[in-house]
């Protein structure tokens, strides 16, 4: 009677780890979708196209000095047009660093302090240039700093605009117009506070599906720009090394970045060591923390579970069926 009691129990129990083998085996499998789509190009190349060089200048602002500077348009269109270049603020939006080239900011005043040399040598506020395929013009400017320039930072952007007259003309009838810039970073000689705040520092350590990411933000309380430093880092929980990128961003004076740092090629399951570090200030402001993320599906839980269960019903009945036996030999 014992052994048909057990045998009825293990013949319940192995169907229930066979059926739940069996949905495993129907789970989704961590695979690159066969109807994904693949971006095509064409060797078509735009008539206007513009490129600048470099994409920044980080200057020095005295007050009273007028210094000179200069950067590169190249036409890498298929056409000869025209284009011209002016100055605008350089603002940031909100916390995911939206930039804004309108919004005038006591941190903005150098947009109106840069001139441009046309071709006769005059400096104006607005230059035209024609630029032939292929070609390169190097454009010269001047930043003329006031004598009550205000401490701190002062940013603004360059752009490089073709004409509204040039363009390739869609088939909706939209002309489309290149334009590209380089941001200028200015930096006084006055009295300069650099304070930097780490918050909201984390690292998801349980999920369902998603990418394994790392998150924070970064505070400039000072008058001035200053660089963050974001390194992440992925391993095994046995120590070998799955993923690794570093970025540095530029912080602006009163204003806060959110950066979110992910691994795109995250697996559907599995445990996983990370460590996020982020540093300020040439790392006199940091922080950093490593910890195990599991990433667990759905579809999982809910095996585990329904495993679980049928364990624990096993050992209930065996333990109820151990005092049945140890109840009859005291009769």
């Amino acid at each position: 009677m014992r052994r048909k009691t057990n045998l009825r129990l293990s013949s319940i129990f192995a169907a229930a780890v066979i059926g739940l083998g069996a949905l495993g085996a129907f789970a989704p499998a961590a695979h690159a979708e066969d109807g994904a789509e693949v971006e095509e190009f064409t060797n078509t190349t735009p008539a206007v196209w513009l490129q600048i060089s470099p994409v920044s200048n980080k200057v020095t602002l005295i007050a009273g000095e007028n210094n000179d500077y200069s950067f590169t348009v190249s036409n890498i269109g298929s056409e000869t047009f025209g284009f011209h270049v002016y100055a605008a603020p350089y603002s940031i939006s909100d916390e995911d660093y939206n930039v804004n080239f309108s919004n005038e900011t006591n941190r903005t005043q150098i947009s109106r302090w840069i001139k441009f040399y046309d071709d006769e040598g005059k400096l104006v506020d607005k230059a035209s240039f024609k630029i032939e395929s292929g070609a390169k013009k190097v454009v010269n400017y001047r930043i003329e700093v006031p004598k009550d320039v205000p401490d701190g930072g002062q940013y603004a952007t360059i752009f490089a605009e073709s004409d509204e007259t040039e363009g390739d003309l869609t088939g909706s009838g939209i002309k489309t117009v290149s334009r590209v810039g380089l941001i200028v970073y200015g930096r006084t000689e006055g009295n300069t506070e650099e304070v930097a705040n780490i918050t909201d520092f984390k690292i998801p350590t349980f999920m369902t599906s998603g990418k394994i990411s790392a998150t924070s933000k970064v505070e400039n309380g000072g008058n001035t720009d200053f660089e963050a430093v974001y390194n992440f880092e992925i391993s095994s929980i046995f120590g070998k090394q799955l993923f690794a990128k570093t970025n540095a961003y530029n912080i602006l004076p009163d204003t806060t970045r959110r950066v979110d740092m992910e691994w795109d090629e995250t697996p559907m399951m599995g445990f996983y060591k990370v460590h996020y570090r982020v540093s300020a200030l040439n790392g006199e402001t940091a922080r950093e923390d490593t910890k195990i993320v599991v990433i667990m599906p759905v579809w999982m839980i809910i095996i585990s579970i329904i495993l679980l269960t049928f364990i624990v019903l096993w050992v209930i009945i065996l333990i109820r069926k151990r005092s049945e036996r140890k109840s009859r030999r005291l009769v």
